[in-house]
């Protein structure tokens, strides 16, 4: 008897210390967020619908986790939620992957009581970061900061057809809130990633907030100067400017070879890139491929370069020109695509836009030329 009355207490110390072990776990478990939430914690005190948002685990050091959505047209809803340390969160977009000259969203909430503003980052030091300012057309009304189980919960809507592709996360210093007139302190960490929106992918772009370029964009610019610029201005060259032989031939031969340097390593630094998920990059890359074999082919063919004299020059010169006028266009309209594809900023669209059309114009031009030429 005296055996099983001491067992009793135990017993109950042993309940006491499961309840407490669930308790903690259950109280931890409300503080932490995580994509497998099929419901948003905050969803009754976010000013929109967050049903059916995509959910990305976006910062991992610092636990940030970013919902979006395109909820209308022209109109996208994102969600960040973070530790809250008593200190600001922030999510900003670029074109570049730069934090100067991007604009972001901050949002702190000391006691309970949230405030969001937009902020343009013209420079590196606080004084040129000016708050309620920035390229962003934040949804009036749309845009609040809750805080919820030690976590920060951001939401807001932006006006725009498609969400620049860079975002660039920032965390304030713990316990450590911006002054009453939304001066933001120096940030304590910050990170920058690539986002494709369509396919959920996110990519680190390492060096991008120092000034560096990506690898996305060094092959897209290897790409766009080999394939895209050079092989069809040494196609003009050999074309119509034949009468200044021999230095027309000196001069193609130059300017082809260099396109194909330029373009073949863009080609292995594009298999260096993970592009897994990316809407089109199949496509991207298949053409890619086929202009680099009808380049090489275009290549060896010169050392098979048969005399003038020939029988066989004209069946030479047949595949030799139509080779290459097919790896051009080929490479025209891969730049294009591939622009599409990285989301890239519209000076680059613009700046090759106007290059293919420039020498469009200036083929047809040569060509009239020769046709009047043919006649006299």
């Amino acid at each position: 008897m005296a055996a099983a009355a001491a067992a009793t207490p135990s017993s109950s110390s042993v309940r006491l210390v499961l309840l407490y072990l669930l308790g903690f776990c259950a109280a931890v478990s409300q503080a932490i967020d995580s994509c497998r939430e099929s419901k948003l914690a905050v969803s009754d005190l976010v000013p929109f619908d967050t049903a059916s948002f995509r959910c990305i685990s976006a910062w991992k050091d610092e636990d940030f986790i970013l919902r979006y959505k395109n909820t209308a047209p022209s109109e996208w809803s994102f969600i960040l939620s973070a530790p809250d340390k008593g200190s600001f969160v922030a999510v900003g977009f670029s074109g570049k992957g730069l934090m100067v000259g991007s604009s972001a969203v901050v949002g702190w909430a000391p006691h309970g009581k949230g405030t969001v503003k937009q902020y343009y980052l013209g420079g590196k030091s606080q004084d040129e970061v000016s708050p309620n300012t920035g390229l962003l057309k934040l949804v009036k009304n749309k845009a609040v900061v809750v805080s919820h189980s030690d976590r920060l919960y951001l939401a807001f809507q932006i006006l725009t057809d498609y969400p620049q592709p860079h975002l660039i996360y920032a965390v304030g210093p713990e316990n450590d809130l911006p002054s009453s007139d939304g001066q933001l302190p120096v940030h304590r960490n910050m990170f920058s990633q690539r986002f494709n929106y369509t396919s959920g992918i996110a990519y680190k772009t390492t060096g991008a907030l120092d000034g560096g370029f990506p690898r996305q964009r060094q092959h897209g610019l290897l790409s766009m100067m080999g394939w895209g610029v050079l092989l069809p201005i040494g196609m003009i060259t050999a074309r119509y400017f034949r009468q200044l032989d021999p230095w027309w031939f000196y001069g193609h031969m130059a300017i082809q070879a260099t396109a194909y340097v330029l373009g073949l390593a863009a080609v292995v630094l594009g298999f260096r890139i993970n592009s897994a998920g990316i809407k089109n990059v199949d496509i991207h890359k298949a053409l890619g491929i086929g202009i680099l074999v009808m380049s090489t082919l275009q290549v060896m063919a010169i050392l098979a370069r048969p005399d003038k004299t020939s029988k066989v020059r004209r069946f030479w010169n047949w595949y030799h020109h139509n080779i290459g006028r097919a790896a051009i266009l080929l490479a025209i309209g891969n730049v294009f695509l591939g622009l599409s594809i990285a989301q890239e900023v519209n000076a680059y669209i613009v700046s090759y836009g106007v290059f293919a059309a420039v020498w469009v114009l200036a083929v047809a031009a040569f060509e009239v030329k020769r046709c009047y030429a043919d006649d006299d």
